[in-house]
This record gives structure tokens, C-alpha cells and sequence, in this order.
């Protein structure tokens, strides 16, 4: 056994001397996300109205602009205030008006405005995740400027219950998921990635378990699948679902497969809940 998968107050031991992990998408999975784009659309569209263009076309231009070209567009935080201002140009330019140099910053100043608002968890989020610690190393895993999202982190509450973060500009979560299982040792089989996406993060069921728990599908398309995987794909609606009918499940076949010591876990909520449950799964 692994000396640090073990300690006092965690065991995040799996079988054959490795380490369990949960890998937890951060926007739309753990926090709310799509609310303050949509905020920033429609303030978008009220000062384009102001500029005499209709409020329907506006938020149909900015669609088209920038959620029409993710993510090769990129995620760096200042694109989506680049893509507002781009669809103010398209608009002036359709319509034969004259561009104003202080709407488009404005239009920039409005795309700022989603990276930094106060973050707010999804309900059970922090509560389950803080009882999973308890049995699992917890990895974020996120898509975004680096800054912007260590802030949310911290805003939200959350660094204390990460182990590690994997922070990406790109569509790359699977690789580098991938590369965290072969470098810390972590066994694949009794681990798993919870995310939103199915895009983005479902692609992670071939490098381990996927959690799909669509709490905001902002970025959706109709052609999205999950890869053919030999891990297992769980669907659940909400936090507390996934600690019922993936953590608990996650944390027994730990036990039912041996070799593996959960002293240091006999008091987590999560097992005494288990206990209960035995064969429910």
C-alpha cells in the first residue's frame, strides 16, 4: 500500500497499490456558469438597442459570433469580450452604420464582466465533495485563463477541498486526465471524471469513469457522443445523486476488491451511508 495514499483522516488507497481520484469539471459542473453570459447577451443586446439596432438580431449575431466558433476560437478570458465587440462591428457593417470607439469598448467591458462575478455552487456541491476527500484525491479540471479561474476557485470556497488543478486554454481534457492517471499512479477502474460536456468532458470515458451531470449545456451540439470506452458511464441530476450512485458505489468496489485498508475512512459519511446499502448498487 502506497504510504501516501494513507493518512488519519483519508484513504484514497485502491488496489494494487495505487490511488482513487475523483477529476471534477469546474464551470457548469461545480459552479454556475452560463447565467452571467446570458446576463452579459442581454446587456449586449440593451445597449444595442440603445444604438438603434433590434435586440433579437443582436443576440443572434453575438451566437453566431462567438458560440459559432468554439472553442476554436479559444478560451482565453478576453475573447469573449472580443467576440461582443466583433458582433457590434458585424451589426454596423450589415446595416451601413458607423462604428463608435466607446460602444466597442464598452461591448469589451461587458465580456470582462462573466470572469469575475462572486461564483455560486451548485446545491451539495462543496458538501459532497468535502465527504469525498475523505476517500478520493480531488483534481479540478477546467478550461479557462489560468488567473480567472484559480480566482473562482478561491472565491467559491473550493481550494481547500482540491488536491490539484489542471488548468487548459484548449480541448484537451482527456490528454491531460490521461497523463495525471499515468504520472500519480491513479487507478483508472475506481476513479472517475465528473463533468457537464459532453464534448469536452466525456471524452475523458476513455482514460476512466465519466460522471455526466448536465447541469448546464450551454455549449451542447446535436452531434456530441461519448467515446466507445471499457469504462463504465453514470448519468446523475444532481450532487447528491452522484454520491449516492457513484461515490458510494466507487468506494465499495474499493472495498469488495481487498488489499485495500478503510480504517482511516470508518467515520466518513459516505461509508456509513454505504454500509446501509450494501448491495443497493
Amino acid at each position: 500500500m502506497r504510504k501516501n495514499c494513507h493518512t488519519p483522516e483519508r484513504n484514497m488507497c485502491a488496489p494494487g497499490g495505487k490511488i482513487a481520484a475523483l477529476f471534477v469539471d469546474i464551470d457548469g459542473t461545480v459552479m454556475e456558469c452560463q447565467k452571467y453570459f446570458d446576463s452579459a447577451v442581454n446587456e449586449f443586446a440593451t445597449l444595442m438597442a440603445l444604438c438603434g439596432f433590434d435586440k433579437k438580431i443582436a443576440r443572434q449575431t453575438l451566437e453566431q459570433s462567438y458560440y459559432g466558433s468554439m472553442p476554436h476560437r479559444g478560451f482565453e478570458r478576453e475573447n469573449f469580450g472580443k467576440a461582443i465587440a466583433e458582433a457590434y462591428g458585424i451589426l454596423c457593417k450589415t446595416f451601413g452604420k458607423r462604428q463608435n470607439r466607446e460602444v466597442a469598448l464598452i461591448c469589451q467591458r461587458i465580456g470582462s464582466a462573466p470572469f469575475f462575478n462572486q461564483p455560486e455552487l451548485f446545491p451539495n456541491a462543496l458538501p459532497v465533495l468535502t465527504r469525498a476527500r475523505h476517500n478520493f484525491l480531488i483534481v479540478a479540471v477546467t478550461v479557462g485563463s489560468r488567473e480567472a479561474q484559480k480566482y473562482k476557485i478561491r472565491q467559491s470556497g473550493l481550494a481547500s477541498v482540491f488536491d490539484d488543478i489542471i488548468i487548459t486554454l484548449n480541448e484537451n481534457k482527456a490528454e491531460l486526465v490521461g497523463e495525471y492517471i499515468e504520472d500519480l499512479d491513479v487507478h483508472p477502474r475506481y476513479s472517475a471524471f465528473i463533468g457537464n460536456s459532453v464534448r469536452s468532458d466525456g471524452a475523458a470515458l476513455a482514460k476512466t469513469n465519466f460522471v455526466y451531470l448536465p447541469l448546464e449545456t450551454s455549449l451542447a451540439g446535436p452531434n456530441d457522443r461519448f467515446p466507445e470506452s471499457k469504462f463504465r458511464l453514470f448519468r446523475s441530476g444532481n450532487w447528491l445523486e452522484v454520491e449516492e450512485r457513484v461515490i458510494n458505489r466507487l468506494i465499495r468496489r474499493k472495498r469488495n476488491a481487498g488489499n485495500v485498508d478503510f480504517s482511516a475512512a470508518a467515520d466518513n459519511p459516505c461509508e456509513a451511508m454505504d454500509n446501509m446499502d450494501e448491495h443497493s448498487a
